[in-house]
C-alpha cells in the first residue's frame, strides 16, 4: 500500500469533467475520474461556496456523532476502482466502502490520509 498526495485537480473547460491526479513518493501515479460538479468543488477548495457540499455535511455529521474518520484506501473490487473509508467509533475501528470519487473527496475535504493498494495502482496503469 502506498501513501498518495494530491498533485492537482484537472477540470475540462469544455465539459467540466475532471480528475484528481494523485502521486506517491516513489512516483506512482493514479488519476481518479471526477464528475463535473465534484471536479469544480474540489478545484475550488478553500474558496467560499454558495452551497455546502454533501461531502462537508457527511464529515460534519460524522464528527458530531463522535465518529473519527481516519483514512481512505483506494482499491479494486469487481474490476472497478473503489474506496474504503476507515473510521473509529466508541473505540471500535470499522470500514465502509464508497466510490473512488467519494473517497477522494472525503480525503481531500476532511484532511484524511489517502492510500492506494498495489492493485489500484496497477488498475490505473491499464
Amino acid at each position: 500500500m502506498k501513501r498518495l498526495e494530491l498533485v492537482r485537480i484537472r477540470v475540462c473547460g469544455r465539459c467540466g469533467r475532471g480528475g484528481a491526479e494523485l502521486r506517491g513518493e516513489d512516483g506512482a501515479r493514479l488519476v481518479v475520474p471526477l464528475d463535473a460538479v465534484r471536479a469544480r468543488q474540489l478545484a475550488n477548495a478553500g474558496r467560499e461556496e454558495d452551497v455546502r457540499s454533501f461531502t462537508d455535511l457527511v464529515l460534519e455529521q460524522l464528527a458530531a456523532a463522535g465518529v473519527e474518520a481516519r483514512e481512505v484506501v483506494l482499491d479494486v473490487a469487481q474490476g472497478r476502482l473503489c474506496a474504503l473509508l476507515s473510521f473509529v467509533r466508541t473505540g471500535e475501528t470499522d470500514v465502509v466502502g464508497c466510490t473512488a470519487e467519494e473517497g477522494v473527496a472525503l480525503a481531500l475535504r476532511g484532511g484524511l490520509r489517502l492510500y492506494a493498494t498495489d492493485e489500484a495502482l496497477a488498475h490505473a496503469a491499464v
